[in-house]
């Protein structure tokens, strides 16, 4: 027989708190069968609402992500419908799910769940931003918490005094007033990267100026509460005391817990993740320090928002930390919390009057807020569509700024009216506004290009511009060879260099510039040895090659953003990514992207080891044998311009395979003419040439085609092959049945096949897709012939 919890109730000066006793033998779970009622098991009470929580949250994130909609939405309609609105209303599902040692179990998780949840985001917040905003973000960010907080309480205070309304809202709306004028930057970082628009332009403003504004409005509103607090405390110096434990919590998080921190990375070697200790004392720190604020007198969140600013972001802390804590703090604490807040929920129970007063504060702060963003925007020259996106984000509410409510609530200061209208008025604002920004807002719009940005259609004399993209060491040497192959005595070579690094440890993705006249640090990080590496490159290529390197970092879902946008700025006519297989994120993502939206023409690199000899040819002089697979169409042409280039280095021994048709099924005049009219010119540019060599083969179906292609894959260095071809096209049929990967094309597939028996490396060349695109079957988009001749002579 379990023992039964027994309730007592303790009187306090502000509330009645209800403590629960019970012996030590009903904590042990022991199932249905050897219980006589195993609801007063606490790890039952905890896993019967996470399951449901959990399970709402994957039924309406299945309903309504086709409709654009946030997992913030699927989270509180979760919470609304076991709410006393709808399923609460069942006296039995609510007594069981919302039992009094229910809601103390799930306080407890929720409690910890958000402490874990905010040091995280914090962890991820680069204080730099601050540094680095421009004087727009500034002055958004300043604006969208100063006037609303000036505009939207005194307001509050004459609909208090004006309308009939319950008691208890005497002081809630100036709260409310206070809390709608501030801007959560972690709710505008959750519905950033559910939209995908982290680091779009658009993005990094909306991010810069809610961490401005939430700092402003944090400090202001904190400030105010130790006020009242000191105040209700009745305690002359409580006010200095509780300033003095954020002192204490400070210089105990900066001169302990962060030198400790410094200690774990130097302790782990490069590459390695955090030892398991490591780990288990970082979450140690982080609830201690949250215990010390609550016994000292100031918020349990104030210690874990400290800790995680200053928490180094240098791997594997960062990374690992969000690795290790994340998921399951999401997976466990946080529908705790979603399930608390829920039951709170009661529209039923809303009264007209207290409904149109809460409406009205916050209906007024989101216009004020409105017009603080776009004033300034549309000053600074922003498109008039851009600017309502950012207004539009920036009123829009998350899971944090519920938190903000739950804690209002339970202090007492606004009631469970005033709570159901702002969560109901957060939700429903969400799932209005997020469908409205995906549909205005187009983040590849600022780099549709509107001219050719091809090789091709460049001029031989000018000078050919390329980004090239690093995602693994052993990439560096592979690319630095391939450029050397490139490189031609008759037009320069820019290059411009991007370390790509996937978004973990960072909440803003970060562009960062290195310098090549600087030498990097004595413990170098994989960026310096891309640095060095390049360095060394442009010094012995005397002149006739430029390089500029970044590193990119950017979660895979839009680090084509960062490509994208780079090729453009840089008015590049190629862009190199390195295949890294399929089961890769980056090639599941980032090159299906990057092929998309480029504003150029894409090459995608796959290394069989070819080009990894760390002898570069710019000093071993070495031969490199490269040949070029060309059935027709644009992306064919591309890569006998790029071809073509290369043939004018004498290190490059070029052979062009051309694969004829027996049974010529063709209907389209206008490509074999463009076809033709280039190899010509390339034959005659090339006919003096030593180190060039045509083949012509003539096949009859795809099995010849990949029979040929077998046998010739040891004789070559480096194939070029491009992307896209006719798909009735008789040498390619029956390959595109067994093509697996749709981004190489079904002759890059062939050749990136472990089936395939050859040691060549493959370059996968796409003629910049956005004017390609038009040429297929619309003449009027067709290059001259002139632009051939151009490219090749």
């Amino acid at each position: 027989m379990v023992d039964k919890p027994v309730p007592f109730d303790v009187a306090s000066k502000w509330n009645n708190v209800s403590v629960f006793c019970e012996s030590y033998e009903s904590l042990m779970l022991r199932g249905s069968v050897a219980q006589e009622n195993p609801d007063y098991s606490p790890l039952l009470l905890v896993m019967f609402p996470v399951t449901i929580v959990t399970s709402l949250i994957a039924i309406f994130n299945f309903i309504l992500k086709p409709f654009g909609q946030v997992t913030f939405v699927s989270q509180m309609l979760a919470g609304i419908v076991l709410g006393p609105a709808l399923l609460g209303k069942n006296k039995e599902f609510r007594d069981r799910l919302y039992s009094p040692k229910s809601v103390m179990v799930l306080n407890v998780f929720e409690t910890i769940g958000l402490i874990f949840s905010i040091f995280l985001i914090s962890v991820r917040v680069d204080m730099s931003v601050i540094k680095k905003s421009g004087r727009l973000s500034v002055i958004i960010g300043i604006g969208t918490f100063v006037f609303p907080f000036v505009i939207t309480i005194p307001v509050a205070r004459v609909l208090r005094d004006t309308m009939k309304l319950e008691s208890n809202f005497y002081l809630a709306l100036p709260i409310i007033a206070s809390i709608e004028s501030s801007t959560s930057f972690h709710s505008i970082l959750a519905l950033l990267t559910d939209l995908k628009l982290l680091n779009s332009e658009l993005g990094r403003l909306a991010l810069s100026s809610s961490l401005i504004s939430c700092l402003i409005s944090w400090s202001i509103l904190s400030f105010g509460a130790f006020l009242r607090d000191a105040s209700e405390a009745g305690i002359k110096n409580a006010w200095l005391y509780m300033n003095l434990s954020v002192v204490v919590t400070v210089i105990i998080i900066v001169f302990a817990f962060r030198p400790a921190m410094f200690w774990m990375i130097r302790q782990t070697p490069e590459g390695k993740s955090l030892k398991e200790s490591y780990v288990l004392a970082i979450n140690i720190m982080v609830l201690g320090i949250a215990l010390f604020g609550e016994v000292t007198g100031h918020h349990s969140f104030l210690g874990p928002v400290i800790l995680g600013m200053v928490t180094p972001l240098t791997p594997p802390l960062g990374p690992h930390l969000a690795a290790k804590i994340e998921l399951f703090v999401w997976a466990l604490f946080m529908p705790c919390y979603i399930a608390n807040a829920g039951r709170l929920v009661n529209f039923y129970s809303t009264e007209y009057n207290s409904f149109l007063a809460v409406e009205c504060i916050i209906l007024l702060s989101s216009m004020i807020k409105s017009i603080a963003i776009m004033i300034p925007s549309l000053y600074y020259k922003m498109p008039f569509t851009d600017a309502l996106s950012l207004s539009l984000l920036l009123n829009c509410r998350g899971i944090f700024d519920v938190q903000f409510y739950t804690r209002g609530y339970r202090l007492k200061i606004m009631n469970d009216q005033s709570f159901g209208i702002l969560v109901i008025h957060a939700t429903l604002a969400s799932a209005v506004i997020t469908p409205l920004v995906s549909a205005i807002y187009d983040s590849s719009r600022r780099y549709v290009a509107y001219r050719r940005r091809t090789i091709q259609h460049s001029g031989r004399l000018t000078e050919l511009r390329l980004l090239t993209c690093i995602l693994e060491p052993k990439n560096v040497t592979t690319i630095i060879n391939l450029l050397e192959a490139s490189n031609s005595p008759r037009s320069p070579l820019a290059v411009y260099v991007m370390n790509l690094e996937d978004l973990a440890g960072h909440t803003i993705p970060l562009v960062q510039t290195h310098r090549l006249d600087r030498q990097t640090s004595s413990k170098s990080t994989r960026a310096d040895q891309m640095v060095n590496a390049f360095r060394n490159y442009q010094q012995k290529s005397r002149g006739r090659v430029t390089v500029q390197c970044f590193t990119a970092i950017a979660p895979y879902s839009t680090m084509h953003d960062e490509v994208c946008l780079m090729a453009f700025e840089k008015n590049t006519s190629l862009v190199i990514v390195p295949f890294q297989g399929t089961n890769s994120p980056f090639t599941k993502i980032t090159i299906k992207n990057v092929l998309k939206m480029a504003p150029c023409s894409v090459g995608a690199l796959f290394d069989r080891g070819q080009f990894m000899d760390s002898r570069s040819i710019t000093t071993c002089r070495l031969m490199i044998n490269v040949c070029l697979v060309f059935v027709g169409g644009p992306d064919d042409r591309e890569a006998l311009a790029y071809a073509a280039r290369m043939a004018e280095n004498n290190n490059v021994m070029l052979t062009i395979l051309r694969l004829v048709a027996m049974s010529n099924t063709s209907t389209n005049l206008v490509e074999e003419a463009n076809d033709f009219n280039m190899l010509n010119a390339f034959k005659t540019s090339t006919i003096q040439s030593t180190n060039v060599a045509f083949i012509e083969k003539t096949v009859t179906e795809g099995a010849e085609t990949a029979t040929l292609l077998n046998f010739m894959g040891t004789d070559f260095d480096l194939t070029l092959v491009g992307r896209r071809h006719e798909p009735d096209s008789p040498v390619l049929i029956g390959l595109s049945e067994w093509s697996e990967i749709e981004e190489l094309g079904v002759i890059g597939d062939l050749l990136v096949s472990p089936d395939y028996k050859g040691t060549t490396s493959v370059l996968i060349i796409q003629q910049q897709a956005s004017v390609v695109e038009g040429m297929i079957g619309s003449p009027k988009y067709l290059p001259k012939n002139n632009d051939m001749k151009n490219s090749l002579v």
